[in-house]
């Protein structure tokens, strides 16, 4: 039986494509066989091949490798992060679809089936109000779509925990093909954070552009959205090991703090094993700095 869910991600690049094999290494083990695998590579001119070690490994994983068009000229400024935008908007083949950053590893099996909804989005808060929490820069934002402040309020996952406006961490976005209004869900986002890049007068807009818009593009077109347990999202950057916590997917945002928790480090040597002696000694030329010298490569 096919798939009926993608998990996607970005990987361009070695940083990023030592984290995508880790990733992907990682849903496998958890997900045999259960998601389809895609690793997005932003199609850039002139930009080099991935090389072949890393295309064959990413084979080996169940992980497909497909060309991201991208449009740079879509952003006022320069925005990496648009490319999960784009990634999400790219067609896929399943009716479910769950887009993962690159920094992130399945440390569980997951049950993504029953998460994704064709009447709303499935997210995770942010863990803290990393934008506009002391000034009306929200107020502005929405005041620009026409909208008013949202009623509605969101449980944030770190620190203190605050009550905030909906935001949520873009690090894991899961919706339905269903999921639209005029549009398709991610074409909306892609519109309202261009909107928003291009006419809305707010400072800091970057990296946090997608999270501003991801919430705003909720009201504009009146979609719903469903929170999600931060196990889905579960952030360690900065953060000491909880030996109670049962995180589903580790989001560690740099090599630097994955190794403090044993999850990341058990799901690094089965990267390892999967793939073989004879992989690895193809791989780490490339990837090793990244893998076993977090500091460094941080």
């Amino acid at each position: 039986m096919s798939a009926a869910v993608s998990v996607f991600f970005i990987t361009e690049g070695a940083h990023l494509t030592a984290q995508g094999l880790l990733l992907a290494s990682s849903l496998q083990a958890h997900n045999p066989g259960r998601y389809r695998l895609i690793a997005y590579c932003p199609d850039r001119p002139g930009a080099p091949p991935m090389p072949e070690a890393a295309r064959e490994a990413f084979s080996r994983l169940g992980c497909d490798l497909r060309a991201l068009q991208i449009d740079d000229a879509a952003w006022k400024k320069p925005y990496p992060h648009g490319n999960k935008l784009f990634a999400c908007a790219a067609p896929r083949e399943t009716e479910g679809h769950v887009f993962l950053d690159t920094d992130m590893v399945c440390v569980a099996p997951l049950d993504l089936e029953t998460r994704l909804h064709p009447g709303a989005l499935s997210v995770v808060p942010e863990g803290t109000p990393s934008w506009g929490k002391k000034n009306d820069r929200w107020d502005r934002v929405y005041a620009h779509f026409d909208l008013p402040m949202p009623a509605d309020r969101v449980r944030l996952t770190r620190k203190k925990r605050i009550e905030f406006l909906p935001y949520f961490n873009a690090g894991f976005v899961g919706f339905h093909s269903d999921f639209k209004a005029e549009k398709s869900f991610p074409q909306l986002w892609i519109d309202t954070a261009r909107e928003i890049d291009w006419n809305v007068k707010v400072a800091l807009k970057r990296p946090w552009l997608d999270q501003i818009a991801l919430p705003v593009t909720l009201k504009r077109f009146g979609l719903a959205y469903e929170v999600l347990p931060d196990a889905y999202n579960f952030s360690i950057s900065d953060r000491a090991f909880e030996p109670d916590a049962n995180p589903l997917i580790l989001h560690y945002h740099s090599f630097r703090y994955g190794p403090l928790w044993p999850q990341f480090r058990a799901e690094m040597q089965r990267m390892k094993d999967t793939l073989g002696p004879a992989r690895m000694a193809a791989l780490e030329p490339l990837y090793k700095d990244y893998w076993d010298h977090p500091d460094a490569a941080a």
